[in-house]
């Protein structure tokens, strides 16, 4: 008897801290979760089927595909299955099927079916450029020409948006008709980025850029949350993004240099820096001279150091690194005011100043 009481004393003690919300796990909670599992299985057994009738018609009617409506909705209705079916993301779903209804805008446009709208503004247009001596080619810059005709171009090109967002809703593309509506802006930034996502693929350099920025600002707003785990694992991996970004930037030196390290450190694939490692990025960058010291009136700072301070503050999102060397304890605050010391020293020192130094 006395041991079940222990046994239940210890069991009391050692229940977690943190509390899982109560509707997580609730049979509500997993139907849903299976639900939408379901929908994405659906979808990816439609995805082939669209894409097999689509090629055909594609094949078939190449030259003329956009000047038919039908073949536009069902590539439209393909992508959306690809949507659905988590085969791609959000960005690139605004991308592909805007790009397939701007096609189709185009040859609508280009055929004339705006005319009735359009014809008026484009008169008024060419009235105003023959009284200003203009010839046909000519034009002025944005917000250079006559007040009267800039108005009339922002009329030309609300006709133009009106039309789309129309011909978007008459495709099927409700979501994307309600955003170049309300958040345009919005629209813009997702199309450019499923864009980039098709066209600049292998931009590994440009795209690291970004990513690193991103992870900045996704830290910051993690902390402004109170959500600490997250914000210095966040900077700890932007971290490693701008080690990284040195190596790329002197790709030949670097990967000369990881070919080098002893057995245990080398990378794998010493010609490839995106595969190594956050330690081999720091004893690459140690042994470039990228990672220098600093230098105050208090001391003396080893930045290879202080990237491995953040490497390790990166690691606790390991489950069993942090249950094995910090059990119960919480990332707090001043955790991530330190993270984003070292992360800002590293910035100025392995990107600003040493880049600066190699032009």
């Amino acid at each position: 008897m006395q041991d079940e009481v222990k046994k239940e004393i210890r069991r009391h003690s050692l229940s977690p801290l943190s509390r899982r919300d109560k509707h997580s796990a609730s049979r509500k909670a997993v139907i849903r979760a299976l639900e939408r599992l379901d929908l994405v299985a659906m979808f990816n057994d439609l995805v082939e089927q669209a894409r097999s009738i689509l090629s055909i018609q594609r094949e078939e009617k190449a030259a003329t595909f956009y000047k038919h409506p039908d073949l536009v909705v069902k590539s439209i209705a393909a992508t959306r299955a690809l949507y659905e079916a988590r085969r791609i993301n959000t960005q690139q779903y605004v991308c592909f099927a805007i790009w397939e209804a701007e096609m189709l805008h185009q040859e609508r446009w280009m055929s004339g079916q705006y005319d009735k709208e359009l014809a008026p503004i484009s008169k008024a247009i060419e009235k105003i450029e023959e009284e200003n001596g203009l010839k046909d080619g000519e034009y002025w810059v944005a917000g250079e020409g006559p007040e009267e005709y800039e108005l009339l171009n922002k009329q030309y090109s609300v006709v133009l948006d009106q039309n789309f967002i129309e011909l978007l809703k008459e495709v099927g593309l409700t979501d994307l008709a309600s955003m170049k509506k309300d958040d345009p802006g919005e629209l813009d930034r997702l199309y450019e980025r499923g864009r980039r996502s098709a066209v600049h693929a292998n931009e590994y350099t440009a795209a690291l850029r970004d990513i690193v920025i991103r992870y900045e600002k996704d830290a910051q707003h993690a902390a402004s949350v109170k959500a600490y785990t997250a914000a210095v694992t966040l900077l700890g991996a932007g971290a490693e993004g701008l080690l990284l970004l040195r190596c790329m930037r002197s790709k030949q030196k670097a990967c000369q240099l990881a070919g080098g390290l002893p057995n245990k450190k080398r990378p794998q694939f010493a010609d490839n820096p995106t595969t190594w490692t956050f330690d081999q990025l720091i004893e690459v960058c140690l042994r470039a001279g990228w990672l220098v010291p600093i230098e105050t009136e208090i001391g003396k700072y080893s930045t290879a150091g202080l990237a491995h301070i953040l490497r390790n503050m990166r690691n606790q999102v390991h489950p069993g690194k942090l249950a094995r060397e910090s059990p119960w304890l919480e990332i707090e605050e001043r955790d991530y005011l330190d993270a984003e010391a070292i992360y800002r020293v590293l910035l100025s020192t392995v990107i600003k100043k040493t880049m600066a130094n190699d032009k």
